[in-house]
């Protein structure tokens, strides 16, 4: 029976044999203050050993001791003794120690290799020599001679190996002069002779004294464990597992950061964060904790809309109530608001979210009254601020009135608000709206430098579709002033109360300001963290049919977006990490490179549709260095520097011509080690990459490679994952409208606590992977053909519930993110030649789909062979799975079989081969694409291109739409 993960097979959970061990009783017994007695028996071989009880002799011993925990190889801490068989006395009295700390003691002895004999099995880690040599076993088994089997035995430079036969730990106590503080407590009269004269000295009472030395010797006992005791909770000290309990008790454990150190800064700092939060003190330390970098923090004005847009996980939309007023951005359901409403999803439209212009207009908006001069538009090379007006030369009773139209949602009820800048030279000022005065208070415009005023609400209004008027008018001015002056910036709307009370069904308005969200066909499922690989991830069946939209008609605007989680970065592409298996290309079919940092952008195209994070060149007045503007909002045909909530200028420098580096300013290092080689020496603390996994050598080695995964062996010790986190927003831009076109790629990156990590965006026709589908723990209901009661299909904007698995022929279950077959539902031969299966049906998973596949692509990689002795079972991806009939793409051939049921039995199975190869090794990723007419099935070693394994036309069972993993007996 294999092991599974979905994506990684047959991994094995048995342990290793026991090497050659000993064993003793060890004690650490205190002798005073600052001594501690060290007392074992003389080693002798376990008798749990492989090799025979009592046989094998050790030629010396060392105590060791480390004052962090039980020294776990020879050289772990102070060598305190080394002795020789004969010498040893089994008792070492330790008097260096420093008082008040614990101190932990390991036994080990050494013995000299056996010499290699053909009737012994060996297991990794035993020690041979032959002709001369010493030679380490690297795998268990029967084998010969050592020189001529290398798969077996690896030369090793050890020529003798240590071993830990026994372990203690003993406090050394401090002096704290309880005793003194005892006895001097004592009254005087216990302490003198019967007879004392007046002069004389208090004599010492050495038996009093003994007994007050008792006690106090005991208290400082109980001191020096207090000490420990607070000792253990210093989260610079303390042990890992403390953090992860005290970060539990404050509630913050959700939010811990992956690397050690930060973990550690992050819970000494966080009762500062939470006391100061918001502030800038609490921000630079948050930075700190987070990303280990001192940071200069300084106060700036909110861009985002509302809360949701600070979220960094998947969506989840509340429901519609009639209270509520909800938003869109114009002509757009990117930013709009989503409800459910009777278990279907809605998206607000025609209810404008917020609109914005600039006040700089030319002609004869804005006008005035009094004796003022209006300049508009200043020299923005001086200036920082991207456009203003301004009443110069004002007084008192002067005014500046600009004209408006409502935003495109029609006449209405707005909230109005007015972004002003503030001058030496500015006045104080009132504003009315339509002639109506408003509820913001008087407005001093005055500051010692030039600077934006907060955005100030100005009042809501039922505004009409034209013609609106906005009036500040100088009332004063400050007595620092030196002038009158008016200077405004910018103006914003936003819709109130247009679709109050207007439900998404059942109305007369409802088609009016709410459009139903039909589900994705390249939807991706959710992601869920895999506990033992710390991976995200989710099994991928994407449509990519030439990178095309199927749901979107030609003409129609791609109004949705994917957004799963947990991307990991650094990888290459394609790659063994999570997928999203797009395929985008730009319409002249230029070949770029995947960008994941740097900014690359084109010209500003008042024709086009740009989307949230596309970044553009904008120089109207021809500088130098072009500025580079973001999107923060849907739009086509907004001018970046006069739409400040469609566009953010940035201090970027345009990236002309590809560069894959990443910025420092712009996003966050993925710390990279180098990979293990088995044509390297290493030492101990050297520290390597494995399969992802991040290692430290705990013994000298050569040849010898760390587990794979999250575990430790004799020679590694896992650190933990070789790759940051990151949480990640995609989301992808037509460059044509027409069904089947080209689709260009964006994707945010976000590290696991939310902080932003830079921008990437693809236009080329390389694939981006990140295909792991991983469950939280579940046991597979039986095969209905259909999906499971209670799974609920994705829509547009939703992540899919990962569930829809049933299973035939055979039970499978998952535990912390693996997933294994756990047993037959018969001992029939013929049920198991149909095979246990772990399937789903496409359709469940995304729906609406076109009629037949459509290139439809799944990846796995085998890790190891089947649990199967007898060499009769194979496992693979199994596709076109129906009633009677499908094709599995195994290790080693791609076969068709078809299969009789009756009255719930299997009653004959034909299994025909279409093609063989070589067998895919553990370790090589496979891949299995599926279209109507042909299958390609292919294999890739990291770090080398993929190989064609088979490529076949056939259109058998090409209706079937089942699709996932079978084993079975050949």
């Amino acid at each position: 029976m294999g092991v599974y993960e979905l994506d990684i097979y047959a991994k094995t959970l048995y342990g290793a044999p026991l090497f050659i061990a000993f064993d003793t009783n060890v004690t650490v017994e205190q002798r005073g203050y600052g001594a501690l007695e060290v007392t074992w028996a003389t080693p002798m071989q376990a008798a749990s050993s492989q090799i025979l009880a009592g046989v094998k002799a050790w030629t010396k011993l060392r105590l060791v001791r480390n004052s962090y925990g039980v020294p776990d190889t020879e050289d772990d801490g102070w060598v305190v003794l080394e002795t020789s068989a004969g010498a040893d006395t089994g008792v070492f009295l330790d008097d260096t120690v420093v008082p008040g700390r614990v101190y932990h003691y390991g036994v080990f002895v050494s013995t000299a290799p056996d010499t290699w004999d053909s009737t012994v099995t060996y297991y990794p880690g035993d020690l041979v020599t032959y002709s001369s040599s010493v030679y380490i076993a690297t795998q268990a088994g029967p084998s010969g001679a050592p020189d001529l089997n290398p798969t077996y035995w690896s030369l090793s430079g050890i020529s003798e190996q240590w071993m830990r036969c026994g372990g203690g730990v003993g406090l050394a106590v401090k002096d704290f002069g309880y005793s003194a503080i005892l006895y001097d407590s004592i009254p005087r009269p216990y302490k003198v002779d019967a007879v004392e004269s007046t002069a004389s000295s208090i004599p010492i009472n050495e038996q009093l004294a003994r007994f007050c030395h008792l006690f106090g010797y005991f208290f400082d006992v109980m001191k020096c464990e207090n000490y420990q005791l607070l000792r253990m909770n210093d989260v610079l000290r303390c042990t890992d597992r403390q953090i992860t309990l005290l970060a539990q008790q404050m509630g913050i454990s959700d939010r811990l950061p992956t690397l050690p150190e930060l973990r550690r800064t992050y819970v000494r700092d966080a009762a500062l964060i939470q006391r100061d939060r918001g502030s800038t003190s609490s921000t630079a330390a948050l930075v700190k904790a987070i990303t280990g970098w001192d940071a200069d923090v300084s106060i700036g004005y909110n861009e985002l809309h509302d809360l949701d847009e600070a979220a960094f996980a998947s969506p989840s939309f509340p429901a519609w109530k009639r209270d509520t007023v909800y938003s869109t951005t114009a002509a757009s359901q990117l930013y709009s608001d989503i409800v459910q409403y009777n278990g279907d999803l809605f998206a607000a439209i025609g209810t404008p979210r917020r609109e914005s212009a600039y006040l700089s207009y030319t002609g004869s908006n804005p006008t005035r009254t009094g004796s003022g001069v209006i300049v508009r538009d200043p020299d923005r090379v001086a200036d920082p601020y991207p456009g203003y007006v301004r009443l110069d030369q004002a007084a008192v009773g002067d005014s500046l009135t600009f004209t408006f139209s409502a935003a495109s949602g029609g006449a209405g009820w707005y909230n109005v608000f007015l972004v002003a800048v503030a001058d030496p030279a500015g006045g104080i000022i009132t504003a009315t709206v339509n002639g109506k005065p408003v509820t913001m208070a008087p407005l001093d415009l005055y500051s010692p430098s030039r600077q934006l005023v907060p955005i100030q609400i100005v009042g809501e209004y039922n505004l009409t579709a034209t013609g609106n008027t906005l009036t500040l008018t100088v009332t004063g001015r400050n007595a620092l002033s030196s002038g009158y002056a008016i200077t405004a910036c910018y103006w914003m709307m936003q819709g109130g109360g247009i679709n109050l009370n207007v439900p998404p069904t059942g109305d007369s308005r409802s088609a009016t300001y709410w459009q139903a969200l039909t589900p994705n066909s390249l939807q991706d499922t959710l992601t869920e963290q895999n506990l033992l690989t710390g991976g995200y991830g989710s099994w991928n069946l994407s449509i990519p049919g030439g990178t095309t939209n199927p749901d979107v008609s030609s003409g129609v605007a791609p109004d949705w977006w994917v957004s799963p989680q947990g991307a990991r970065s650094g990888t290459s592409s394609p790659g063994t990490g999570n997928s999203l298996n797009y395929t985008a290309k730009t319409t002249a079919g230029t070949r770029e490179v995947f960008l994941s940092g740097p900014v690359r952008a084109a010209n500003w195209d008042s024709t086009n549709t740009y989307f949230p994070g596309q970044p553009v060149l904008w120089n109207p007045l021809a500088w130098a260095s072009p500025p580079v503007y973001v999107a923060k909002a849907q739009s086509v045909g907004r001018q970046p520097d006069l739409n400040p909530d469609k566009w953010s200028f940035t201090p970027y420098t345009a990236n002309l011509s590809p560069e894959p580096s990443r910025i420092i300013t712009d996003s966050v290092y993925t710390p990279k080690v180098v990979s293990w080689s088995a044509t390297r020496s290493y030492k101990k603390g050297d520290r390597i990459a494995w399969r992802g996994h991040l290692y430290e050598a705990a013994l000298p080695s050569l040849g010898i490679f760390p587990s794979g995964y999250n575990t430790d062996n004799q020679w590694w010790r896992w650190c933990g994952l070789n790759s940051q986190r990151y949480t990640y927003s995609v989301f992808h831009n037509r460059t044509a409208t027409a069904t089947g076109a080209d689709v260009r790629l964006f994707i945010n990156f976000y590290n696991s606590n939310g902080l932003y990590g830079g921008i990437g965006f693809l236009a080329a026709d390389t694939q981006l992977l990140y295909d792991r589908f991983e469950l939280p723990d579940y046991t597979y209901p039986a095969s209905t053909g259909s999906a499971p009661v209670g799974y609920v299909k994705p829509a547009a904007g939703q992540q899919g519930v990962p569930i829809p698995w049933n299973v035939s022929r055979g039970n499978w279950a998952n535990a912390r993110g693996v997933v294994r077959p756990t047993s037959w539902s018969s001992s029939a031969t013929l049920e198991r030649k149909a095979g246990r299966v772990l399937w789903f049906n496409r359709n469940w998973v995304y729906d609406p789909v076109p009629a037949g596949h459509q290139g439809e692509q799944a990846y796995v990689t085998f890790m190891s062979a089947t649990d199967d002795s007898a060499g009769v079972l194979e496992h693979g991806v199994v596709f076109r799975y129906g009633a009677n009939a499908y094709w599995l793409a195994s290790r080693d051939r791609l076969t068709y079989t078809t299969f009789t049921v009756t009255s719930g039995a299997v009653t004959d199975v034909t299994t025909a081969v279409v093609a063989t190869w070589t067998p895919v090794k553990s370790g090589e990723r496979m891949r299995v694409r599926n279209r109507t007419a042909d299958i390609v099935v292919e294999s890739r070693i990291p770090g080398q291109a993929w190989r064609t394994l088979a490529s076949v036309s056939d259109t058998r069972n090409n209706t079937a739409l089942g699709w996932g993993l079978l084993e079975r007996v050949r």
